[in-house]
């Protein structure tokens, strides 16, 4: 059968392949293609320019690939400076960045447990080789080298780090108030909710994690990667950490001038945490049985954002009011438990001529929460009244765009609205908006309304087909 490719004879110019890749690359060549994860070769390569041209000089001076995965993505080895070892970074297809390990050693040892993170190396048919590997690496004593946790996204920035805001000294000391559901969680996933809201920096968060779960704390996010998964399948837990939570409360927190410090924001609980939450079984069989320990549903939703029909039952339940916590429980054929910082969907993250215009339509047709704006309650009032357009609006008071909860609160409008923005079920703003003013070419190759300003004459013609779309929210 087919071994695996080894090319590390020769190190790209600049760099130097180390002998522990080399050793390891020996025996590699002599596994069977498949057994270690879902790659063609072990080499030393330049990084392409092309991953990111602006960065392209630095990274093919301090780091240089030596492992492909099938999708594009590449591992490289980071130099990262003169006291500290080389990390392994991974240069994602679709331009995220960010550690798996903190030195080459440490990257192996992941490896050799499937506990990289990266599903291509991870993967359970590659369970025979990693048990190898474990043993190559136990025979030839390789231990992991302490190492200052090293942030690839931040230094690939340059990692010149920007002195906090007055929103994110706010966050830093946010109080929080726990509810009485909350102290009837066992201490495990109380622990856990405990640290919703907080920042990936703050103590008890890198305390739990890499205390409790044995994993590692995600130093920052991107506009590339915006959220970083934390999964501990043993302790029954998997966390999300991001920055882009959509909530006021939640303001991004730069790190460098294109990364940012993630908030812990959502995570599964399954039953490997140990213990029941709210008393109901993991092995509940049946919506019946649910209610019989936590009463009637809060509601009902649909399985899936384009599906009409509410199959799904669940309860939610609010655990922090200060810091928006909520625990949900759903049923459908099985239990499902998540907890989640309330946050809003965009309906348009980045504002254009379009989101002035329907935001100033609704304005008018009272579809807006406007409870959410106590800061431009002056400015809104003038654009309800005509005397300033959407995009005025816009620009003032929805820097992180346009989302779903900017609307009221009332049954169907947020999902028929998500709907309309992100063409789904055969509803979409653009189309709207092409047939009533006309297409043109777009910067991205793809047809735009003719549309270059929301004046209310704009808005006006317009009207008809929005008050289509949104004839049952309509305030008379």
């Amino acid at each position: 059968m087919a071994k695996y490719t080894v090319k590390l004879s020769k190190a790209p110019r600049g760099h130097e392949v180390p002998q522990l890749l080399e050793d390891v690359g020996d025996w590699m060549g002599q596994q069977t293609h498949g057994t270690l994860g879902w790659f063609d070769a072990l080499s030393a390569e330049a990084i392409p320019k092309e991953w990111n041209p602006e960065k392209a000089d630095r990274l093919r001076r301090d780091a240089f690939a030596f492992l492909s995965l099938p999708d594009g993505s590449l591992l490289a080895l980071v130099n990262t400076g003169a006291k500290a070892p080389h990390a392994v970074a991974l240069l994602g297809s679709e331009g995220e960045a960010r550690t798996v390990a903190n030195s080459l050693e440490e990257f192996l040892l992941l490896w050799s447990q499937g506990e990289t993170e990266i599903d291509e190396l991870d993967d359970e048919e590659g369970a025979s080789g990693r048990k190898a590997l474990a043993s190559w690496l136990k025979a030839k004593k390789v231990k992991a080298p302490k190492a200052k946790a090293f942030d690839f996204a931040a230094w690939l920035d340059g990692d010149a780090a920007l002195p906090p805001t007055a929103e994110a000294r706010a966050v830093a000391v946010r109080m929080f108030t726990p509810t009485t559901v909350m102290k009837k969680l066992g201490p495990k996933t109380q622990q856990l909710a405990s640290l919703f809201g907080q920042r990936a920096d703050a103590p008890e968060v890198i305390a739990y994690v890499t205390g409790v779960l044995g994993k590692k704390v995600p130093l920052s996010t991107s506009e590339n990667n915006d959220s970083a998964n934390v999964a501990a399948a043993r302790h029954g837990v998997e966390l999300v950490f991001s920055h882009d939570i959509l909530n006021d409360a939640y303001p991004p927190i730069p790190k460098t001038s294109k990364t940012f410090i993630p908030y812990v924001s959502y995570a599964w609980v399954r039953a490997g945490i140990g213990e029941n939450v709210l008393g109901v079984p993991w092995k509940a069989a049946s919506e019946a049985e649910v209610t019989k320990l936590l009463g009637p549903p809060t509601g009902r939703q649909a399985a899936f954002a384009d599906e009409d029909e509410l199959t799904v039952a669940y309860w939610k339940y609010s655990l922090d009011t200060a810091a928006h916590v909520w625990l949900e429980l759903s049923f459908d054929e099985s239990l499902s438990v998540t907890l989640t910082v309330k946050g809003g969907g965009a309906l348009m993250r980045y504002p254009d001529v379009t989101t002035g215009l329907f935001v100033g339509y609704a304005a008018t047709r009272g579809l807006l929460d406007t409870s959410r704006f106590p800061a431009h309650r002056a400015l809104l009032a003038a654009v309800e009244t005509r005397k300033a357009k959407g995009s005025e609006f816009v620009r003032q008071a929805l820097p992180r765009g346009l989302w779903d909860d900017h609307l009221r609160d009332v049954p169907g409008l947020r999902e028929m609205a998500w709907r309309w923005f992100h063409n789904m079920k055969g509803l979409w703003i653009t189309a709207d908006l092409k047939k009533t003013f006309g297409k043109r070419a777009g910067p991205f190759g793809h047809d735009e309304p003719k549309l270059d300003d929301d004046t209310w004459d704009a808005v006006d013609k317009a009207a008809p087909i929005l008050d289509k779309r949104f004839a049952a929210w309509l305030k008379k």
